[in-house]
C-alpha cells in the first residue's frame, strides 16, 4: 500500500507542504510530482503548497507558484539576485493579491523600492514582516511609515535591519518575536512601549542601536524608565542583546521579570569591565530564574573564541559575551566563571562534566592548567577558524605529556572524548602521537598513583579536516589506522562516520583498494 492509500489526505499535505524549501520550493514541488502520478495531482490541487512566493528560483518559477497557488495565504519574499529578477514586475504581480499575503520578506542592498508599495497598502493577513538591508547608517533619510499609518495589531513576527520604520505608528500589540538591529533612530521609550504591549513576546533581538540612550534629566512630555519599574515579559523564552549604549543595557537587564527565560547571550563593548562585574550589576535580581534554568545540569559547554567572545552553555542558560575588537580576554571569562560558580545553587561547575571548545587561534598554556585546576573537562574540541591557522601540534604536544617537569599533573587528566577538524598533514604524527602517549600512561583506569593525575583512555575519537590552510592527511587510509590501532578501541570516526562502516578493514592477503577518500 502506497504511502497517501494509508493516511489521511490532511495529514500527507502538512508532510509535503514539510518537505518544500523556502530557498527552491517549485522545484521541490516539482521534483516530488515526478514521483507518480498520484503525487502528481495531489500537489497540483492542493493550492496552500505553492504558496511561498520567491525571486529565487527566477521569474518563471514564481510566476508559476502565483498561479497554482490560486486563493491560499501567500509567503512573500524578495531576495536581491543580481537583477535577474525584476523588482518592479515581482512587486506588481504579487501586490495584485496583497490580501493574501501571510508574510513578507525583502533581503536587499536597497529596499525602498520593495518597502514602496506597502508603505500605502496593508495586507490585512500579515503575520510576518522581515526587512534587512545589506546598508549600514543613515543611508535611508527619515523614518519609514508602513501601511499609510494604520495600525498592524495582526502582526506576530518583526525583524528589520538598517530600516528606519517608525513602529510607534502601527500600534503593534501581541508580538512573539521581535528583532530589531542597525536602526540608530529608535529610541528608548518606542522599545519600552513595544515591550509594555507584547506580554506573548517570545524572542527578543536588540543589535546596535545608538539611539537607545536613558535621558539624564527626564523630559516631562514622556515617561522615563525607573530603576523602580518592572518589565513585564513572562513569556520571553530567548534574549539577544547585542553592543546597546550600557546604561540600556543595564537598565534592560536589571528590570526585566523574565521568568520563562531559556537562553541569554549579552554582547559588550565595555572591554575594561570584566564580564563577571557585568553580571553582577545587571542581573543580580535574575539569581533565582537562572538557578531554575540550570538546576539539575548533568553536563556544560564552555566555548572559547580567542579571536572574539567566550560562551557557557549550562543547561537551557546560555550567556555569552563579545568583544569586537580585542578578542576574548581569559580573565574575563574567568571571572564570569567564578561569577557563576557562586551564584548557581545546585550545580558545581568544577565536577560536572565538561565540554571544552576552542575555536581559532591556539589559546596560551596557561589557558589549558586552568582549566585543569578548576573544571572536569571529559570532551574537548579544537576548530578551526578560516582567518587564522590553529596551531593543533603545539597543542597536542602540551596534551601528550605533563606540561611540568616538576609536576607529575596532565593536562585535563579525565578527557575521553576528542573532537577535530583540523587533522591535516602537519598534525596527523602529533594526533596519533598523543593518543598513544596519553594511554600507555594510564596503568588501570585514571586512578592516582603515587600523587600523579593520569590521563583517562580515550572512548571515542572524531577527526575531520577543514582545508584552510593545509592539505589532508597523506595518506589518509595509512593515518587512520595509524589511529584505529593507537586508540586501542575507541570509536574512531573521520568526517562524522565510523571510520570501519566507510572503510572496512581489508581481509589478509586481499590488495587494499585505492582510498575512497582521495
Amino acid at each position: 500500500m502506497l504511502v497517501h492509500e494509508w493516511i489521511p489526505r490532511e495529514i500527507f499535505e502538512t508532510i509535503l507542504h514539510r518537505c518544500v524549501g523556502f530557498e527552491t520550493p517549485v522545484r521541490d514541488l516539482v521534483t516530488l510530482q515526478l514521483v507518480c502520478r498520484t503525487w502528481h495531482d495531489i500537489i497540483a490541487e492542493t493550492s496552500f503548497l505553492w504558496g511561498t512566493i520567491t525571486t529565487s528560483e527566477g521569474s518563471q518559477a514564481y510566476k508559476k507558484a502565483l498561479q497554482m497557488a490560486k486563493d491560499s495565504l501567500l509567503d512573500v519574499i524578495f531576495v536581491e539576485n543580481d537583477g535577474e529578477t525584476k523588482a518592479s514586475e515581482f512587486f506588481r504581480l504579487t501586490g495584485e493579491k496583497i490580501h493574501q499575503w501571510k508574510s513578507f520578506t525583502v533581503k536587499s542592498e536597497t529596499v525602498e523600492e520593495a518597502l514602496a508599495l506597502v508603505q500605502t497598502q496593508k495586507p490585512p493577513k500579515l503575520e510576518s514582516l522581515r526587512v534587512i538591508s545589506g546598508r549600514k547608517g543613515n543611508s535611508i533619510r527619515g523614518e519609514i511609515i508602513l501601511f499609510g499609518g494604520d495600525p498592524s495589531a495582526g502582526l506576530k513576527d518583526i525583524e528589520l535591519r538598517n530600516v528606519p520604520v517608525n513602529l510607534t505608528a502601527l500600534r503593534l500589540s501581541g508580538l512573539k518575536s521581535l528583532i530589531l538591529k542597525y536602526i540608530p533612530s529608535i529610541t528608548t521609550t518606542e522599545i519600552l512601549e513595544l515591550l509594555a504591549n507584547s506580554p506573548t513576546l517570545e524572542v527578543l533581538h536588540l543589535s546596535r542601536l545608538k539611539g537607545a540612550v536613558l535621558p539624564t534629566q527626564p523630559a516631562t512630555s514622556e515617561p522615563s524608565p525607573s530603576s523602580h519599574s518592572a518589565i513585564q515579559l513572562p513569556s520571553l523564552i530567548k534574549m539577544r542583546l547585542y553592543y546597546l549604549p550600557l546604561d540600556f543595557l543595564t537598565f534592560l537587564l536589571s528590570t526585566s521579570a523574565v521568568p520563562q527565560l531559556r537562553s541569554l547571550r549579552v554582547g559588550c563593548r565595555d572591554i575594561y569591565r570584566p564580564g563577571a562585574q557585568l553580571l553582577d550589576v545587571i542581573m543580580r535580581h535574575l539569581n533565582q530564574t537562572l538557578i531554575s534554568i540550570t538546576s539539575g545540569a548533568q553536563e556544560y559547554q564552555v566555548t572559547v573564541h580567542t579571536l572574539s567572545h567566550y560562551e557557557i552553555t549550562i543547561r537551557g542558560l546560555s550567556i555569552a559575551l563579545i568583544w569586537e575588537s580585542t578578542g576574548a580576554d581569559m580573565l574575563h571569562f574567568q571571572k564570569t566563571f567564578n561569577w557563576l560558580s557562586d551564584h548557581l545553587e545546585g550545580v558545581d561547575l568544577e565536577v560536572i562534566p565538561l565540554h571544552l571548545i576552542l575555536e581559532g587561534d591556539l589559546p596560551n598554556l596557561s589557558c589549558f592548567e586552568w582549566f585543569t585546576r578548576r573544571t572536569n573537562v571529559t570532551r574537548l574540541t579544537f576548530s578551526n577558524h578560516p582567518d587564522y591557522e590553529f596551531n593543533l601540534p603545539l597543542a597536542f604536544q602540551w596534551l601528550s605529556r605533563p606540561p611540568s617537569m616538576t609536576s607529575p599533573i596532565w593536562l585535563l587528566p579525565q578527557l575521553e572524548f576528542l573532537d577535530t577538524d583540523v587533522a591535516c598533514t602537519r598534525s596527523q604524527a602529533h594526533i596519533v602521537n598523543t593518543i598513544k602517549a596519553r594511554h600507555s600512561a594510564v596503568p588501570n583506569s585514571s586512578e592516582e598513583l603515587g600523587g600523579a593525575r593520569v590521563p583517562k583512555r580515550f572512548r571515542e575519537i572524531r577527526l575531520d579536516h577543514n582545508g584552510y590552510y593545509f592539505p589532508m592527511p597523506e595518506p589518509l587510509d595509512n593515518f587512520m589506522s595509524e589511529v584505529v590501532q593507537a586508540a586501542e578501541g575507541a570509536d574512531v570516526y573521520w568526517a562524522g562516520s565510523r571510520w570501519k562502516e566507510i572503510y572496512p578493514l581489508p581481509l589478509v592477503g586481499t590488495v587494499h583498494p585505492p582510498s575512497i577518500h582521495k
